[in-house]
C-alpha cells in the first residue's frame, strides 16, 4: 500500500508540475505576454480607464517604472520556475520512493516543501492583486489565482495526510 500511496502522490504533485513548466516556459520564450499583463494590473491602467475616482484612491500605489515593472515580472518568473523545479524533483523522488531507492520521509518532505511553495506564490499573486485593486478590472486573474492556490492547497493537505 505505500509503494501505491507514493505513485498517487507523485501523480498529484506531477499536475502542478506540468502546469508550472509549461506557464514559465511561457515566460522565459515570449516574456511579453505577461510582462505587459502585470504592466497593465500595477499600472493600474483599465482601472483608471473606467474607475476613475475609485482609481484617485489608490493611485499612490502604481508602479509606473518600466524597470521596476520588469524587475518584478522578472522576480515572479524566478519563483516560478523554482517552483516548477522543485515540483518535478518532487514527483521523481516520491517515484524513486515508491521503488524504494529513496527515503519516503525524504521525498514526501521534498513534495510538501515544494507543495507549500507552489501555493505560496499563487497567495502572493492574490495578495498582490489585491493591493493593486485587481478585482475590479482583472476578476480572471483573481479566480485563476485562486484556483491554482487552492490546487497546491489539495495537493499539501494529500501530502500531509
Amino acid at each position: 500500500m505505500e509503494t501505491l500511496r507514493f505513485l498517487v502522490e507523485a501523480a498529484l504533485v506531477s499536475g502542478p508540475a506540468v502546469w508550472m513548466t509549461v506557464a514559465v516556459a511561457d515566460n522565459w520564450r515570449h516574456p511579453k505576454l505577461n510582462e505587459d499583463a502585470v504592466a497593465v494590473v500595477v499600472r493600474f491602467d483599465l482601472m483608471q480607464e473606467q474607475y476613475p475616482d475609485e482609481f484617485r484612491m489608490v493611485s499612490h500605489r502604481q508602479i509606473t517604472s518600466p524597470a521596476r515593472i520588469r524587475l518584478l515580472f522578472r522576480a515572479m518568473r524566478l519563483a516560478e520556475t523554482l517552483s516548477a523545479l522543485g515540483l518535478m524533483i518532487s514527483a521523481v523522488l516520491l517515484v524513486l520512493a515508491a521503488a524504494g531507492v529513496v527515503s519516503g520521509n525524504v521525498a514526501t518532505g521534498t513534495a510538501v516543501l515544494n507543495a507549500t511553495f507552489f501555493s505560496m506564490i499563487w497567495a502572493g499573486f492574490v495578495i498582490g492583486g489585491n493591493y493593486f485593486a485587481y478585482w475590479y478590472c482583472h476578476q480572471w486573474a483573481q479566480s485563476n489565482h485562486f484556483m491554482l492556490m487552492y490546487w497546491g492547497f489539495f495537493v499539501l493537505i494529500t501530502l500531509l495526510v
